[in-house]
């Protein structure tokens, strides 16, 4: 989408600095914490290096589930569809957490 149209915006200092702040926690550019906020959804702020670490953390062991299942007896359907599951429960989890800490979040305001 081309943006074309151009705003100009008067703050006083404290709102500036609020701006800055605020699309800092989210990673984003301020023009873009604006956008997502026109839109109705409120960033997240960036969570930390813990969350990082354990999606790290979730991500290897999900891999190792699915390299153990190609070292078993392929002969073996239902150990093999009992690891399947388990696959796939962890990959729903980590999305299920992506979403959770990640995705921004539909705005309730009433203006809207």
């Amino acid at each position: 989408m081309k943006r074309t149209i151009e705003k100009k915006v008067k703050l006083n200092r404290q709102e500036a600095e609020m701006l800055k702040k605020k699309a800092k926690k989210a990673c984003l550019s301020e023009v873009g914490l604006i956008r997502f906020l026109i839109r109705g959804y409120e960033p997240r702020e960036k969570p930390g290096d813990e969350f990082y670490d354990a999606m790290g953390k979730l991500s290897d062991f999900a891999g190792s589930i699915e390299s153990l299942s190609h070292r078993l007896d392929m002969e073996d359907e239902i150990q093999m569809e009992i690891l399947k599951k388990e696959i796939d429960r962890w990959h729903c989890f980590q999305l299920d957490i992506e979403k959770r800490f990640l995705t921004p979040q539909e705005c309730e305001l009433k203006w809207q």
